[in-house]
């Protein structure tokens, strides 16, 4: 199993596990993403590629895992989903393009298989 789907099925886990241990914490967060990740003026793709960018300006590793995942899912190019971790990367500075640099290309690795 590669390091991202290590990450995606933990991220799983503890989802559920957060849903039954707290679930007013876990359904208030819950209901904010499915309200800001609903098709409106940008299509999911577009979410997901500027949610892959917050990543990377974050250095949340499982948040990058997760998006560029979805964003590859909704149509995202390779290319595509470096141009947005370009984005990060200029907001985050050093440490966000050691993230990239150390994680996304191999997400990107396993998620093209």
């Amino acid at each position: 199993m590669g390091n991202l789907e290590e990450i995606l099925v933990k991220r799983k886990k503890n989802r559920d596990r957060l849903e039954k241990e707290a679930p007013d914490l876990f359904n208030g967060f819950n209901e904010l993403m499915k309200h800001y990740y609903k098709e409106s003026a940008l299509d999911l793709k577009q979410k997901e590629l500027i949610a892959v960018g917050a990543a990377v300006a974050t250095r949340c590793i499982p948040c990058l895992a997760n998006h560029a995942n979805n964003a590859f899912t909704h149509g995202a190019t390779r290319e595509q989903i470096l141009d947005a971790a370009a984005i990060g990367v200029e907001f985050g500075g050093g440490p966000s393009f050691v993230a990239v640099r150390d994680n996304l290309l191999d997400f990107l690795d396993d998620i093209e298989g």
